[in-house]
């Protein structure tokens, strides 16, 4: 039996959205003509979602053996537009660049491109690609060996392919520093070539760079940058984030003043400060249309949201959505606070009694007026993921923070933000013991060391899990936290033979496209000494964990094509929502560039895990374009890969395998 889609264009009253509408009225059936025969029924015969991990990093060509891969800042995207994720990787050294001899595995960027294994037909390993892609090679030379900490992925141009904006971050123009963040444009094979025009963060004030994030923020199909700023020399003199906006040509201007994000030294009490930014995301969080920016702060300083108003324009909403910080002041257990009740006790030790001393007072490092102050009792917040965890229409979000336990109450956990959806925007946070993602602490002295973080599907059963990366001191790991249908989590990282200490850097992929996503994960060897048992490397090794069992539910994939002309989506439909509805529920998704600290990078693409669901009664893409259009499709089968574009429609389709 043939069924048909119908693709409705949604117009939306471009520039004159009050905020409080979030979704689109004025319905125009425009393209209703571009009806297509749908592939036929596809559907798991005994669906099943017992997932275990396996190391296949020897399998995946990533191994000792094979590409030897090391690194912690970890990217998954497809160069070459054949459909399947490559590498793109950096050491934490990655700024300086590396001498013409350093053998392959030793270079501190590199590339790595997803092929068919030619000794074992059917499946997949990763090759050595850097020198090949060009990606380091060095701008107006032959050499190679340029600078680079991460990459961030989209289409810069407008010329239908894949670029990427490799970032160099420092925290001062170290003398080693010679490369500055540079625009490399693609050919859709593969192949990058760096870009020389002038860019207006080409001084050592931008080498603080810690993440980046492409948004086309006034929607005219020219993807534009949101660049977070840390320290310019560690520590001291937090530097201003910064929205560059594309001219259409690739080249950049600044428009962080005009666009009302501007901030400054000082005015900690109000949040108007500068912020040591540890990590960018861009999402549509209260789903008006327009792209809002997460900063995410380190030092306990108030993270920011900045609501995108009308294209043009961002209004503050940090404080107002309670997105900023928990509301939690309690520096009672902060053992700083208490050596320097101990030390030099005041009336402020009356008036908060301290807690139980637990290290040697013989220094008092309490600032009185400052470390009591609620800006001063946030979180060091490094990744902010913005997804719809709970399948309620909004978006919510999830802070992987750093947490140590001298610090106590007075620093923030990471923590699970559940969008109230009401308007104005509002979060609540439920706290970890409700959620489910808390942790036992195995020992008095821990650290909570959660710096990268990622969320996915990776047992399709239609909830959202997430994976968190946490690292840089003794007894951390890769924590998986698999969601339950009443939407708390419990974490099964061990269970599921997921065993990574020290987890330094994490990102998602199907990389052999059997239907279920796998887990590339990073190590540290940060603070590593001869005692630590847990680190069980001498080198930062990045290993493939293989997902056996996810590809056993029903799923869905989409991978959307927008226009790329003036006014139309940008070529990637990064900013895109895509919300699918099976079996009464329905979940939402949108494509997002980049994330978090130093760039996270996942695939450009929406994933749905279906369950048991064999069919999707209904598909929703908004599109990143000026009048924010809608396409729906209606009556698809699970267990297949769709290609929409933004002008055709549906266009191809491909298998998923099923059992």
């Amino acid at each position: 039996m043939k069924q048909c889609i119908g693709i409705l264009l949604l117009l939306a009253l471009a520039g004159c959205d009050d905020g409080s509408s979030k979704q689109n009225n004025n319905v125009n059936n425009v393209n209703n003509a571009n009806n297509q025969d749908l592939p036929p029924p596809l559907c798991q015969t005994q669906p099943s979602g017992e997932v275990l991990f396996v190391d296949a990093s020897d399998e995946a060509g990533i191994g000792v053996d094979g590409g030897h891969l090391l690194g912690n800042r970890l990217g998954a995207v497809d160069l070459d537009g054949d459909g399947y994720p490559d590498l793109v990787i950096h050491t934490g050294d990655g700024y300086t660049r590396d001498p013409a001899d350093t053998p392959d595995y030793q270079r501190k960027k590199r590339v790595l491109r997803n092929v068919e294994d030619p000794g074992n037909p059917g499946r997949r390993k990763f090759v050595e690609y850097t020198a090949d892609s060009g990606y380091d090679s060095i701008p107006d030379s032959s050499e190679r060996g340029r600078g680079a900490s991460f990459a961030v992925a989209g289409d810069i141009n407008g010329d239908g392919h894949l670029d990427l904006v490799s970032v160099v971050y420092a925290s001062t123009a170290e003398t080693a520093v010679v490369d500055e963040t540079t625009v490399l444009y693609g050919d859709g094979a593969g192949h990058f070539t760096p870009q020389t025009a002038a860019q207006p963060w080409v001084n050592d004030q931008y080498y603080s760079t810690t993440s980046a994030a492409l948004t086309d923020f006034n929607r005219d199909s020219s993807l534009d940058l949101f660049m977070g700023y840390s320290y310019k020399t560690y520590g001291t003199s937090p530097q201003q984030d910064r929205l560059f906006r594309n001219s259409g040509a690739g080249t950049f201007g600044d428009v962080t003043e005009s666009a009302g994000l501007t901030t400054l030294t000082g005015g900690e009490a109000e949040g108007h400060n500068h912020k040591p930014s540890w990590g960018v995301t861009v999402c549509d969080v209260n789903r008006d249309g327009w792209p809002d920016l997460l900063s995410s702060s380190y030092g306990r300083a108030w993270n920011g949201l900045y609501l995108g108003m009308d294209g043009r324009t961002f209004s503050d909403a940090s404080e107002s959505s309670t997105y900023r910080a928990d509301d939690l002041i309690d520096y009672s257990d902060n053992q700083f606070y208490i050596c320097h009740c101990r030390l030099n006790p005041g009336p402020e030790c009356d008036e908060v009694p301290p807690g139980t001393q637990m290290i040697s007072c013989t220094d008092d490092y309490w600032y009185v007026g400052s470390d009591d102050q609620p800006y001063r009792n946030g979180g060091n917040t490094f990744t902010s993921l913005c997804a719809d965890f709970d399948n309620d229409g909004d978006m919510d979000v999830y802070h992987a923070e750093i947490h140590h336990w001298h610090i106590g109450n007075s620093s923030d956990s990471s923590q699970l933000l559940r969008n109230t959806g009401e308007t104005p925007l509002r979060f609540e946070r439920p706290g970890n013991d409700v959620t489910g993602l808390g942790r036992v602490h195995e020992m008095s002295d821990w650290n909570e060391g959660d710096i990268t973080a990622v969320t996915m599907d990776f047992d399709n059963d239609g909830l959202l899990d997430i994976l968190v990366g946490d690292s840089d001191y003794p007894g951390t790991k890769a924590r998986l936290f698999r969601q339950k249908p009443d939407h708390t989590f419990e974490e099964v990282a061990e269970a599921l033979d997921l065993v990574a200490p020290r987890a330094g850097g994490v990102t998602y992929l199907d990389y052999d496209q059997d239907g279920d996503l796998d887990l590339l994960v990073g190590f540290s060897r940060m603070r590593c000494t001869t005692a630590d048992t847990d680190c069980i490397f001498d080198e930062p090794r990045v290993r493939l964990f293989r997902n056996d069992g996810g590809s056993g539910q029903n799923r869905a994939v989409f991978r959307l094509r927008g226009g790329g002309a003036y006014g139309m989506s940008n070529t990637f439909a990064i900013g895109a929502q895509v919300s699918v509805t099976a079996g009464g529920v329905t979940q939402l998704r949108e494509i997002q560039s980049s994330f978090g600290h130093f760039g996270i990078l996942t695939p450009l693409e929406a994933w749905f895990g279906l369950g048991a669901d064999c069919e999707i009664t209904r598909v929703e893409i908004r599109w990143p374009n000026l009048e924010n259009t809608v396409t729906v499709l209606e009556n698809v089968s699970a267990n297949y890969i769709y290609y929409v574009d933004e002008v055709e429609g549906l266009v191809q389709w491909e298998a998923m395998p099923v059992q």
